[in-house]
């Protein structure tokens, strides 16, 4: 017992030196972020990658079946079991769960902590105006009909891809661009990869995940593909350490306008307006529906099929796993939740901002 309780207590000491580590963002910038992350994030990543399947998609799985069985036996078990075998069970509890989220934060987790990347990128993203947002709408919507003049479509003349899978070899060529402009995303690892239970994934909501344990970007491949280009290349900026939402948009935006392909810069452009015309929607309703009246047909038939996806899917699932990823946002720091996704739009405000100064220059 004396042994148990060693263990447990230096676990929280320890939790307790990275949670104060984690309260000064230049430590976690210049030594962690920059340092340590880059040193064990990408080998991670191109190991697994030799793989030809997913490992967290095989991890996750177990999980839950582990869990499963686990929730069964102690139901079956929980009137047979003396106080000894409880107590030594709850230590055993508190072990893993202490080992798992040190492994965590040491892997990816304190990427929560570093720099905000408008700081990074020198951009202000405060005081964006309605007008500003609208001028940001109209240039979207603008960039979003000419992208989409000359794309493939299926028998619904909605936007198709020449090869999902060449998606997650193209992937790397905006980041490629991207890295010369910030270094901080500069790095070799492994290629996305496809889930295999795409279609069961779509139930809960998510366009993809990535597990520090295995250093892989995992995508939900039975996404509308107008989308496919953008969920990728969101999950690829966690990846490369930027862990807030908000902030994976907005680097995903800009490797997909940066790719010289133009599935991926239209998908960039259009998730990015979906966004815009969200929060001009928010503030005012009839500036919103101008910019939609300014749509091409094959961009609002592209919208119908995202609209379609996500009521398809909607249920249950999907709402419990939106609640499980906001709490555990929350528990990052990440104070507004699953509606950080949206701050990407304070953004690319700022970024366009920033071009159009320095065009004037």
């Amino acid at each position: 017992m004396k042994k148990k309780t060693f263990t447990v207590t230096s676990l929280i000491l320890l939790i307790v030196a990275v949670r104060l580590f984690a309260r000064s963002t230049d430590l976690v910038e210049n030594y962690y972020a920059n340092i340590i992350f880059k040193t064990i994030a990408p080998p991670l990543s191109r190991l697994t990658g030799i793989l030809p399947f997913s490992a967290a998609e095989i991890l996750v799985v177990l999980l839950v079946l582990w869990l499963s069985i686990d929730l069964l036996t102690s139901l079956v078990r929980r009137h047979r079991r003396q106080p000894d075998e409880k107590i030594s069970t709850l230590y055993t509890f508190i072990t893993m769960a202490g080992l798992v989220y040190l492994v965590f934060m040491g892997l990816w987790g304190l990427n929560y902590y570093r720099m905000e990347f408008a700081q990074i990128a020198g951009l202000d993203t405060g005081n964006i105006s309605i007008q500003e947002l609208y001028a940001l709408g109209d240039s979207l919507v603008e960039e979003a009909n000419q992208l989409r003049a000359g794309l493939k479509e299926d028998d619904d003349g909605v936007m198709s891809l020449p090869n999902r899978q060449e998606v997650f070899k193209q992937a790397v060529a905006g980041y490629d661009v991207l890295a010369l402009k910030y270094p901080q995303l500069e790095g070799e690892y492994g290629r996305p990869k496809g889930l295999l239970l795409s279609r069961i994934v779509s139930y809960t909501g998510m366009y993809g995940f990535y597990l520090p344990f295995t250093g892989e970007a995992n995508i939900n491949t039975a996404i509308p593909e107008s989308m496919l280009p953008f969920s990728t290349c969101h999950e690829m900026a966690h990846q490369r350490g930027i862990a807030r939402e908000g902030e994976a948009n907005f680097v995903a935006y800009l490797s997909c306008v940066m790719n010289p392909r133009d599935e991926f810069q239209y998908s960039g452009t259009l998730m990015a307006l979906t966004y815009v015309l969200n929060a001009i929607n928010g503030r005012d309703q009839q500036q919103s529906q101008e910019l939609i009246k300014k749509l091409s047909p094959g961009v609002v038939r592209d919208l119908q099929d995202i609209r379609l996806y996500s009521e398809k899917h909607r249920g249950p699932i999907s709402r419990i796993s939106n609640r499980i990823n906001d709490i555990y946002l929350r528990s990052n720091s990440q104070t507004s939740g699953v509606r950080g996704y949206s701050e990407i739009v304070e953004l690319l405000a700022a970024y366009r901002r920033s071009m159009s100064a320095q065009q004037a220059e």
